[in-house]
């Protein structure tokens, strides 16, 4: 059976679903959405998502326009306020909302939640179509369309978006290399009950193995962790009991937070860093993680990944209202110039500083630790670096701003 749409979006993750949602408001499009899991609203709140992320302010704004983030805010977020980073060997750096004026640094919210309260949206749009838990098994592209067979359906569209996650099927279907680089890193995470309360207040130190944040939740004495150690040192940890697995956490030195006093379930994923060589063909687009991976000691790679969807959707707005082909390679190669240079100028940063914190050589150590503490001591520069990463600065895509807007082309 065949069903013909404007666009076809494969990946039902948070950016897959906000490209739906802001495509489905912003324009008169048809789309279809297709992931391998279930899509449900569903939502329990008994247990913590394990699964987490930093949304800087930018990334508020576009929840904001879409309208939903009342429903993530009802549900359940944790603003934070400060954010602490520092050297196992001494240097420190501090960030406080209230020198740039601002009520939070962010807020971590979990993926469960976000997820839901997006799909709690897309169900009253009667222009999103949704296919899950099923299997994309050939894509055939052409002049005029490109088709996503399923085992069951044939889905017809003008444009196709990979939102599929690292290992994107769709990327590699269409032939596009990635540029990518292995960070010798797995990431441990998971929810702990902490001794002392987090205070709203982001934690990161940068142990010898590698960095170890602690990331507020709404009850204060709960956070989330990220652990990202050598795979010999997860291996140990991964197979610690939960009590030997709270000693080694707590001995990791987060004292201001005290005994770490239990802990759920601990999942580990390896960290790889990828880049697309192109992010768009002629009726072709890659957005999040199909396009870009990230080590997560930033806590950009969400942010990132809503950055390509509402400026993926500004450049199509843009083509519908001046009556241009949004499909083309010359029209979509201005979202790629617009998100490319942005993200590539993150990776190599967060490349580099995950470098230059994994040394132990004395000179760099020493040059580090001096480095830290002039930054810390200039408002002006930790201002520039807190703005930066909550998404305040120039040329940022329409959904990224403080208000709400009612384009419908």
């Amino acid at each position: 059976m065949s069903h013909t749409f404007d666009i076809v979006i494969i990946g039902g993750g948070v950016v897959g679903l906000t490209t739906a949602l802001a495509l489905a408001q912003k324009t008169s499009l048809t789309i279809a959405l297709i992931d391998t899991k279930k899509l449900s609203p569903e939502w329990k709140k008994e247990n913590y998502d394990f699964r987490v992320s930093a949304i800087s302010l930018a990334s508020q704004h576009i929840f904001e326009n879409l309208g939903v983030w009342d429903a993530i805010k009802f549900k359940r977020v944790s603003a934070y306020e400060k954010m602490q980073v520092w050297d196992e060997s001494s240097g420190t750096i501090e960030f406080d909302c209230e020198k740039i004026g601002a009520k939070s640094l962010g807020h971590i919210i979990e993926e469960a939640v976000i997820r839901s309260s997006l799909l709690e949206m897309i169900m009253t749009q009667k222009n999103i179509f949704l296919y899950d838990d099923i299997n994309v098994v050939s894509i055939e592209k052409n002049i005029e369309s490109v088709v996503v067979k399923t085992q069951e359906k044939e889905l017809e569209c003008k444009l196709l978006i990979a939102a599929d996650g690292g290992n994107s099927w769709v990327r590699e279907q269409m032939g596009i290399s990635i540029n990518q680089m292995d960070y010798q890193h797995t990431a441990i995470v998971c929810n702990v009950q902490t001794e002392f309360s987090h205070e709203y207040t982001a934690k990161q130190k940068f142990l010898n193995s590698g960095p170890l944040a602690f990331l507020p939740l709404s009850d204060t004495h709960t956070c989330s962790i990220v652990w990202s150690v050598p795979q010999s040192e997860a291996d140990l940890l991964l197979t610690q009991s939960d009590e030997d697995f709270c000693v080694s956490l707590t001995n990791a030195g987060i004292h201001s937070l005290g005994k770490i006093l239990s802990t759920t379930q601990r999942y580990s994923f390896p960290l790889r860093m990828r880049h697309a060589e192109s992010y768009v063909q002629t009726r072709l687009a890659l957005v999040g993680d199909a396009a870009h991976t990230i080590h997560p000691l930033a806590g950009q790679g969400v942010n990132m990944g809503l950055l390509d969807a509402a400026c993926l959707v500004d450049v199509i707005t843009t083509a519908l209202n001046k009556h241009r082909d949004y499909t083309s390679l010359a029209t979509l190669r201005r979202y790629e110039r617009f998100r490319k240079s942005d993200n590539a100028l993150m990776l190599n940063a967060v490349a580099g500083f995950k470098k230059i914190f994994s040394s132990q050589a004395k000179p760099l150590t020493t040059c580090r630790n001096l480095g830290l503490a002039l930054i810390n001591k200039s408002d002006f520069l930790k201002n520039k670096f807190m703005r930066h990463a909550m998404g305040l600065r120039d040329e940022m895509p329409t959904l990224t701003l403080c208000q709400k807007n009612n384009w419908n082309f």
